[in-house]
This record gives C-alpha cells, structure tokens and sequence, in this order.
C-alpha cells in the first residue's frame, strides 16, 4: 500500500472520529433537560442597612453615644465591669489603655506573694499561676484558672474553654517532649466528656454566667466553631454540662461564703446582633444578667459585623 493509500485512510479514520463527537453533542443537547445547569455563583455579599450606624473604634463609640445623649462615661463603667469579672484586655470598641492592671502590677510577684494573693481570692494572681503553670503543667493552669472562676472570674472560664480546644488536638502531643506535658495532655484526651465538649460547655457557662454582656464576636466565634462539627448529642451533652458547671460554681462560692455572681447590669453593654441565636442547646440557657430591660441598638462594628450596643439607663 502506497504513502498515499495510507494517507487517505488516515484522514478518512479521522473524518470518522469527528463526526461521531460531533454527532454525539448533537444528541447529548437535544435530550437534555429542559432546567439549565447551574451557573457558578458569587459569594453572598451581605449589605447591610445603609442607615445602621458604623462603630469601628472606641472614638466612634464615644461619637455615636453623645449623639444619643448618653455620656461618654458609660464606656468606663463597662470597662470597670469587664475588669470586675476578669476580662483584663481591650476590645476594638473599649480601650483599655491608661487602665492599671493587677497582671502588670503583678509581674514581678514572686511565686509566694502570688500564692497569698491567691489564698485571698485575688483573680489577677490567680490569672498569672495559671498562665505561668501552663508552661509546665496544663492540668495545673487548668486548676487555677478553676479556682479564678470560683472567685467570680468569668475571663478564666474563657480562658479555660480555649485551653480545652487546643489541648484536645490529638497531633500536639508529636510537638510535646516533656513527659509531664505527655502526661497531662494523655489525661485530657482520654478523659470522660471528650475536652471539646467540656471546651463548649465552658464558653456557654461563660454566657450563663455574664449574660449578652461578654457574647462578643470572639466568643461567639469560638462557641460556632466548637459547636459546628459536634454532632447533636455531643452538643446537648456539652449544654448539660454547662447546667453542671453552673451549678458547681454556685455551690463553691456559697461554701466560702461568697454571692453566687454579680447580677448588677451594666448600663452599656456591647454584644453580637443576634446572640440568643448563637447558643446551640435545645434546653434553655438563661443568662444570670439579663439585658431584656436594655434598649438594643444594632450597629455595624469592627470587620463588618453586625452588633448590638445595649443601653440600660436605669442602671447608670
């Protein structure tokens, strides 16, 4: 057979194959369903009302209460409640700044003057030997910052929910050479409820605890995400932990003689838009310190997210 010959039977063989994709197209198109595939979508882009005040920083805050005809000193008297239940940092709304703070003043404290600190219910010296037992020993700082909680510290239960999750990641152990660490951290992960559920249960006993008051967008988040991945039992066992934990504290407080919690409102109180949606139990999880009697005011705060400034003029 010639160059030739072959050559015409491979163009043929070709001519052959197109035709019989093209034909299949053909075919694929007129059965296909009436509904059109669909279209890759965009990302949602949430708007938000255009009439929603922006509160980026503590001055806009500032900004947005005079013109409410509130005074400015309202963030103070947050500030000093936040500090009152052991929240010693700032917010991007409330500036903690020029504040003295017992862990600055603190810092130098030996371990023994810390200790009687301590023994007399201080939660800033309480704060500093978990922190500083945490370099070796977790379940140590664990049992400190319980101890905070019990002297009405609402930041340790926080602090102790976010310990939880990070030592519950079964991988850190491969990083951990001290055997004390190794132990502690075998402890944790094996131990009955799993350290995610006791994790959440801690950040909802924190909400129970200081109410709306404390739901900002960082607890919010870290309740969304333990909670997300958490298969419905596990969620509802974590709430009835929560009740336990709750329970626990308000025993301990009364056996040393103290109030279960403060229940004082403040009369400016900073939380999510929505956070009666972001606690996930069926049962009811009531906050000791209610704001119902409080005036939301939604607002678009740091990051865009949406947030309520709560007003309660009757507690000034």
């Amino acid at each position: 057979m010639s160059r030739t010959n072959i050559s015409i039977l491979l163009s043929t063989a070709l001519l052959g194959v197109l035709l019989w994709i093209v034909l299949s197209i053909v075919y694929d198109v007129a059965n296909a369903p009436e509904t059109p595939l669909p279209l890759p979508t965009k990302p949602e882009v949430v708007a938000f009302d255009p009439a929603l005040p922006r509160i980026f920083s503590p001055a806009h805050l500032e900004k947005w209460l005079t013109q409410q005809g509130y005074p400015v000193e309202l963030i103070a008297t947050y500030r000093d409640w936040l500090i009152l239940h052991g929240f010693h940092a700032g917010t991007p709304l409330v500036d903690f700044s020029g504040q003295p703070r017992a862990e600055d003043l603190y810092v130098d404290y030996d371990g023994a003057t810390l200790l009687i600190l301590a023994g007399q219910g201080d939660i800033a010296a309480l704060h500093i030997l978990a922190e500083r037992s945490l370099e070796t020993d977790p379940l140590a700082a664990l049992e400190w910052f319980d101890q905070a909680v019990v002297n009405g510290s609402i930041y340790a239960m926080v602090r102790i929910s976010d310990l939880l999750a990070t030592l519950a990641d079964p991988e850190l152990a491969n990083f951990v050479s001290d055997p004390v660490w190794q132990s502690a951290l075998h402890t944790l992960q094996n131990t009955s409820p799993a350290p995610l559920e006791r994790a959440l249960a801690w950040a909802i006993a924190a909400v129970t605890f200081g109410g709306y008051a404390v739901l900002d967008q960082s607890l919010a988040q870290r309740i969304h995400s333990l909670s997300e991945p958490m298969e419905p039992s596990a969620i509802n066992r974590a709430c009835e932990i929560a009740q336990d934990y709750v329970l626990t504290t308000a025993a301990a407080r009364r056996a040393q003689g103290s109030t279960l919690f403060s229940t004082q409102t403040p009369p400016l109180a900073l939380s999510v838009s929505q956070p009666e949606a972001v606690i996930p139990c069926d049962i009811p999880v009531l906050p000791l310190i209610s704001l119902a009697h409080c005036t939301p005011n939604i607002f678009v705060g740091p990051d865009t997210t949406l947030n309520t400034a709560w007003l309660c003029p009757e507690t000034e």
